[in-house]
């Protein structure tokens, strides 16, 4: 196959499921070309062979640190400039699949070029971030605000624009079908997350952590609304008066909008079950979390879309139980007990937390039994393999 991904941020120094997802379709052979945003200035224009992937990088400013506005401002200049890049670098050029995720929901125009120039492509969409409603789920704007419209229609474009629509879960399948009955259902399938399988090592020290005896929960990752940080914060606090659970501390990791609540938490209270970093070098964060003993997810109570965080897939690669504070919109849940790696509480009420964390405790001795079935389930249903089969059988129709 001649593969086409669109991604509005890439880094091939950088371990996530979209790395993961183009060294596989290259690896069985299918020419894959790749334009990717990027805010590092120094990286070299026009197309060029990185790891064997032709490339171009489209220059953009730095989104991570950005406010919601000039975001926006950035996101609805990416059509603009991938439109460019094809006419100038691809435009004698076939593909049989173009694949791109969600964020952004922008792309449309990009789209419906390609619907012109690439006649007998498939373009796929990878649903990642159902837009706008989470944003109106968290109360950045309301239903009736022009901004909401505005990126409505945006969205449903986008949807009209692509001839499969892979979603996370089966929750997300049936979202998308009570929400957009406009959209075939022929046109919706299954695409999970998924990831590069690594060689299962034991870890070699303790380091990063003040004692071994203790139970060491690891959160990493972005910190930000999603996250419910403010609800996660408040059930560590719960914890920290409860002598039974002295024995487990958080680990907090990465950075995003809420840290300056997470830095005013460690000011004023010093908690002692409690400790944020801003960021580790990637190999660090992966030493700190092979020697975890367990992993932390978090979404918030509010919304009413049903995420599926990719973080997950991190825990499961290195054999690490999950603790889930989740919404009840995923169905995250079910997976967590289907694979039997783990435990789920509903987020929004401190006590419930300290309920999750006290399961922690009273299953210590059982942790690493919970986390090889979530490696095991990881191997056989969250390999990489299986998104690219996905694909493939998609170009095979």
């Amino acid at each position: 196959m001649r593969i086409l991904f669109l991604f509005q941020v890439f880094d091939f120094k950088s371990s996530t499921i979209y790395l993961d997802l183009v060294r596989e379709c290259r690896d069985r052979g299918h020419a894959v070309t790749l334009i990717a945003g990027t805010s590092d200035k120094t990286l070299p224009d026009g197309v060029i062979d990185v790891e064997g992937i032709r490339t171009v990088y489209m220059k953009l400013p730095d989104q991570f640190n950005a406010g919601s506005a000039k975001k926006a401002l950035i996101q609805l200049s990416i059509p603009g400039r991938m439109k460019s890049i094809l006419k100038d670098g691809f435009g004698g050029d076939t593909f049989d699949i173009i694949a791109y995720p969600t964020p952004p929901i922008t792309l449309a125009p990009v789209l419906k070029y390609c619907k012109k120039h690439y006649k007998n492509a498939i373009r796929y969409l990878m649903l990642k971030d159902i837009f706008p409603q989470n944003a109106v789920d968290l109360g950045m704007f309301s239903k009736s605000s022009p901004i909401y419209h505005f990126y409505r229609g945006m969205e449903k474009k986008l949807y009209e624009n692509s001839d499969r629509i892979g979603c996370m879960s089966e929750a997300n399948i049936e979202y998308i079908k009570k929400h957009e009955p406009y959209i075939e259902d022929k046109k919706l399938e299954y695409f999970p997350n998924t990831v590069a399988l690594h060689p299962l090592e034991e870890p070699k020290s303790e380091e990063g952590f003040e004692s071994s005896d203790n139970i060491k929960v690891v959160f990493g990752g972005n910190m930000g609304r999603p996250q419910d940080i403010g609800g996660l914060l408040k059930g560590i606090r719960a914890c920290s008066d409860r002598t039974e659970l002295n024995s487990v501390f958080f680990y907090f990791i990465g950075d995003g909008t809420e840290s300056p609540m997470i830095e005013e938490y460690v000011r004023n209270e010093k908690p002692v079950n409690f400790t944020y970093r801003h960021r580790l070098e990637r190999d660090e964060y992966e030493k700190l979390l092979a020697n975890a003993d367990c992993g932390l997810i978090s979404l918030s109570p509010d919304f009413t879309i049903p995420n599926f965080p990719s973080r997950i897939l991190s825990y499961m690669q290195l054999a690490k139980p999950v603790l889930a504070v989740i919404d009840e919109a995923t169905d995250m849940d079910e997976l967590i007990s289907e694979a039997g790696c783990g435990h789920s509480v509903l987020a929004g009420d401190p006590e419930t937390f300290v309920s999750g964390v006290r399961w922690l405790v009273f299953h210590k001795d059982e942790l690493k039994e919970y986390g090889m079935r979530g490696r095991k389930y990881l191997e056989k249903y969250f390999n990489v393999g299986v998104s690219v089969d996905i694909l493939e059988r998609a170009y095979r129709g």
